[in-house]
């Protein structure tokens, strides 16, 4: 019995002290105008979201000193007009630096070693080949042209980076935690030449096979940095790419397992109908990496479905994921936000200010939809369930809302989601409590009205998300008019209609 007290009294202390370690950052921001925000990024596992942005408060005088609460070490960006400064956090350590305009000088603290490395290998800098997006000169490359011209250069940049750190005077691993983040970060940047800049389907597929077959999968170190996990996010997609490349060229029948994948494609297209394409890579995921890798990735894809509000695809995910980790530390957590949701949906069921048209599958022109709303102004979102970009721009929704309380001011929200999304996006407008006046048409039926609302543009792209401004005579007032995240200018657009 008293091993056992001691044992527990142990565990006890060593979670103490976990508990309060953390990071203190302190310093000055010189010529401090009292208007600029200073704002530290603390990813949850990968990728920028506005919610794990903490504000820092400043003093009068431009002083600060806050205490960031990690229990782990963390990558996190230090933010100040606009621009990113990534250091790395050590629980129980600190850092005293100054600010002046968009520079960061470091001055103290227990933390200043790794973070002067940190600084000098600058982990997120921007890759040449990626500077002057639209009018880029790498984007018309050839293949070979693209491994001489941005592969070699890049990646003996690269190189000489994890270099520094590695004959640096900082522990050994924390050299082997920003090596990983430099290897993974110049995958993702090379990934992004792929998918954004590079035109020819045959020079990208070729690209990405280039950069991610001789990839090395499994960190040097754990728990890892953020780019390492999007690493594993593009690396799971690059495997879709190379499995479909796969199935053409040796015509591998639908009924039988997809390469890396492990299912047939049949199952996948079930899959992807029912609980959508993060499932997929789920399960590209645990055929292709380490079970703790594969539970820290799966939990930030949760994370993102559930400030999506998208319950399906979340309640799908999540159920797989307690399946594979039943004693995962964020069980409860999952557990609590998969009640959140459910509960949203109860609660606006029954609001009457999400109209959903009687007949919408009947509706095959915009005119028809814009007839009880004369003597008003209408602001028409073309959005989907599916649509990353569309859900992103939701999030302004409630700002923009506010901002023409009680205005003569409809707001039409036209769906594209195929019919076995039917049940999914009722729930979607009622989960993220979407006011307004709704329709849904699927791939097909939407094409006459965009060729209706497209006939006098110049661009006729069909891309989402999409908006149009109607005059109070249910007149077509501005193509393609600006989005809610525009905020200001959006705003002018309406008021001048309103006048």
């Amino acid at each position: 019995m008293r091993f056992k007290r001691i044992i527990l009294l142990a565990i006890t202390s060593v979670y103490c002290a976990t508990a309060v370690a953390q990071f203190k950052l302190s310093g000055k921001i010189l010529n401090y105008d009292g208007k600029e925000e200073l704002k530290v990024n603390i990813p949850l596992v990968f990728g920028f979201h506005k919610e794990n942005s903490l504000q820092i408060p400043i003093g009068k005088d431009g002083s600060f000193n806050f205490v960031l609460p990690i229990r782990e070490t963390k990558f996190a960006n230090i933010i100040y007009k606009r621009k990113f400064h990534t250091f790395l956090l050590i629980p129980g350590k600190n850092l005293i630096a100054n600010l002046k305009d968009t520079t960061l000088t470091l001055i103290g603290g227990t933390a200043l070693l790794e973070s002067k490395v940190m600084q000098k290998v600058n982990v997120e800098e921007y890759p040449f080949f990626l500077k002057n997006e639209g009018n880029n000169e790498f984007s018309k490359l050839s293949f070979s042209q693209l491994k001489e011209q941005v592969l070699k250069p890049y990646f003996t940049q690269r190189d000489n980076k994890i270099k520094v750190v590695n004959t640096s005077a900082i522990s050994p691993k924390t050299k082997l935690l920003i090596a990983t983040e430099l290897r993974s970060i110049a995958y993702n940047y090379l990934n992004d030449l792929a998918r954004t800049q590079t035109a020819n389907r045959t020079v990208v597929d070729s690209l990405i096979l280039e950069v991610f077959n001789n990839a090395d999968l499994k960190p040097q170190v754990f728990p890892t940095g953020p780019q390492y996990f999007a690493f594993v996010d593009n690396y799971i997609r690059f495997l879709e790419t190379k499995a479909f490349i796969k199935i053409k060229a040796e015509k591998i029948p639908s009924n039988q397992p997809v390469p890396y994948f492990g299912i047939s494609l049949d199952s996948a297209n079930v899959i992807v109908k029912k609980f959508d394409k993060n499932y997929w890579r789920w399960i590209g995921a645990t055929h292709n990496f380490p079970s703790a890798i594969v539970e820290e990735y799966t939990y930030q894809q949760l994370i993102n479905l559930y400030h999506d509000k998208d319950l399906r695809p979340f309640e799908g995910l999540s159920n797989a994921f307690n399946r594979q980790f039943p004693s995962s530390i964020h069980h409860q957590d999952i557990v609590s936000k998969t009640t959140s949701l459910y509960q949203t949906l109860i609660e606006n069921e029954t609001n009457a200010n999400i109209k959903i048209i009687d007949g919408f599958e009947k509706i095959n022109s915009i005119e028809e939809v814009l007839k009880p709303f004369k003597g008003k102004v209408v602001y028409l979102d073309i959005w989907g369930t599916w649509c990353g970009p569309c859900k992103e721009e939701l999030t302004f929704i409630p700002e923009l809302k506010s901002r023409f309380k009680d205005k003569d001011v409809v707001f039409i929200y036209l769906d594209m989601d195929e019919e076995y999304k039917d049940v999914s996006w009722r729930e979607f407008i009622k989960i993220n409590k979407m006011e307004g006046i709704h329709l849904r048409k699927n791939r097909q039926t939407i094409a006459p009205i965009w060729k209706e609302l497209l006939a006098n543009a110049i661009d006729k792209a069909e891309y989402y998300p999409q908006y149009f401004i109607f005059d109070k005579d249910g007149k077509l007032a501005v193509t393609k008019a600006n989005r809610p995240s525009s905020k200001e200018q959006l705003y002018s657009q309406l008021e001048n209609f309103l006048k």
